[in-house]
């Protein structure tokens, strides 16, 4: 995406770099956005596990700060996709992330979606303005709001 409009990239184009089958491909991937998604979740996996073995999980406030540091340790790709009007590749890899789960009860389920929204809003917007303030400065923000709109529920 550096180097290459996204919707100009084809499958073939990218099984020929990585040098496997287009069934391969298809095995693991439905389509070109499923590879970014599934990479940005395997290293948020990575990241979520290291922050967990250090026990910093433990409110929403720690969740918050994990998730926009990843952000910003992520940020060249977080950038393509913004830059390449890809954000709903984005979006979709926080709803895989935080979001509602089918097997949820609807308790759950909401409860979820309202994290996943707020969470995403307030990313989408930092993202737009250029990450201005810190991953901590805006996950304070974040877990503040979150804990007033909850309070309300």
């Amino acid at each position: 995406m550096a180097r290459y409009d996204f919707h100009a990239i084809t499958i073939t184009q990218i099984t020929q770099t990585a040098g496997v089958s287009r069934v391969s491909f298809y095995r693991n991937f439905s389509s070109k956005e499923d590879i970014l998604i599934k990479a940005l979740r395997s290293d948020i996996e990575q990241h979520f596990y290291r922050t967990a073995q250090s026990g910093q999980l433990t409110n929403h406030r720690e969740l918050f700060m994990a998730i926009f540091a990843f952000v910003e340790q992520k940020g060249g790709i977080v950038d393509l996709l913004y830059q390449n009007d890809l954000s709903h590749i984005f979006l979709a890899f926080i709803r895989e992330c935080c979001g509602a789960k089918p097997e949820s009860d609807n308790h759950t389920a909401y409860h979820h979606s309202l994290n996943m929204g707020v969470c995403f809003g307030a990313l989408d917007e930092w993202i737009r303005r250029g990450r201005q303030g810190t991953a901590a400065e805006m996950a304070d923000k974040v877990a503040q709001a979150l804990a007033t709109i909850l309070a309300k529920w």
